[in-house]
């Protein structure tokens, strides 16, 4: 319990990927919950209990939800709503939720997503414009069997009409609300990851406060000894921010339990403690 305590207050934090709209799509950033009534001591008093083999992006479901539920702002109508054609599942509305004050219903969709920003690639994308489509292309997991282009065309594309679809429109007639006034947002959240050498770069679209670290390949970090503390996060606790953990290893050690995880084709997340207490969080990649 104390462990997801962690998660979620590290989870409220986490900035969105930019700010206002993006290509028409606008931000549903976190701090539009008002949740300034929650002390540390009430904040986990009703919080569900998670599965621990349950993955990132779902878990990253149970704390927004979790948000909604607690927020003054806002109620949640509804989530998870699964919308289905002859039995054949055409996709999920995350959240239809109502602002108190207004009555204002918005349909919001929730993206958590960990990004290296490569300056090697360039994707096109379908609803990005040039000049954002160069940056914003960068953005791929470090496994690299994602990347922002696809999942931000897919929500233009898929994800966001499909409210307005027949089967849609059957299955949300039952709730109390005018499916013609709705508005719809995205919590698109992010931690990115960058070079060391673009640390001072300007990025024009991507919220500056998504930089979370940065990465290397294996081959430079099997040459960067040091005398440094080394945590090796499972994927769950990525969510947390950099801490001690039960486990650590010396450098030695941390290389080789990095080659069997890249040998694995998986990109590990490394916290390294410096010898002034403070953490420096990278990925190493393939």
């Amino acid at each position: 319990m104390e462990d997801d305590f962690f998660k979620l207050t590290s989870f409220i934090k986490t900035p969105s990927l930019w700010n206002g709209s993006l290509a028409g799509i606008k931000q549903f950033p976190l701090s539009d919950l008002n949740l300034s009534h929650l002390s540390n001591q009430n904040l986990f008093s009703e919080f569900p209990v998670i599965p621990e083999n349950i993955v990132l992006g779902k878990r990253a479901e149970y704390y927004y939800q979790y948000c909604i539920e607690q927020s003054s702002n806002y109620d949640l109508i509804a989530s998870n709503i699964q919308i289905n054609v002859a039995r054949i599942t055409k996709g999920e509305i995350d959240y239809i939720i109502k602002e108190i004050k207004t009555g204002k219903i918005l349909h919001v969709e929730l993206v958590y997503k960990f990004y290296c920003y490569n300056p090697q690639i360039n994707e096109k994308s379908n609803v990005l414009n040039p000049a954002k489509s160069l940056e914003l292309s960068k953005l791929v997991g470090p496994n690299k069997r994602d990347n922002f282009v696809f999942k931000f065309d897919r929500l233009v594309s898929h994800q966001l009409p499909l409210l307005h679809s027949p089967a849609a429109v059957k299955t949300l007639s039952s709730y109390n609300f005018d499916l013609d006034n709705i508005e719809q947002r995205v919590c698109f959240l992010a931690h990115i990851y960058i070079p060391r050498e673009l640390w001072q770069h300007e990025f024009k679209y991507i919220n500056k406060r998504c930089i979370a670290g940065y990465y290397l390949n294996y081959d430079a970090f099997a040459k960067a000894y040091t005398d440094n503390i080394y945590f090796i996060p499972e994927k769950h606790q990525w969510i947390g921010n950099c801490q001690a953990l039960p486990i650590s290893y010396n450098y030695t050690q941390t290389v080789k339990i990095v080659k069997e995880s890249i040998a694995r084709n998986f990109a590990p997340m490394i916290w390294m403690q410096l010898e002034n207490g403070q953490f420096e969080s990278f990925f190493v990649i393939a």
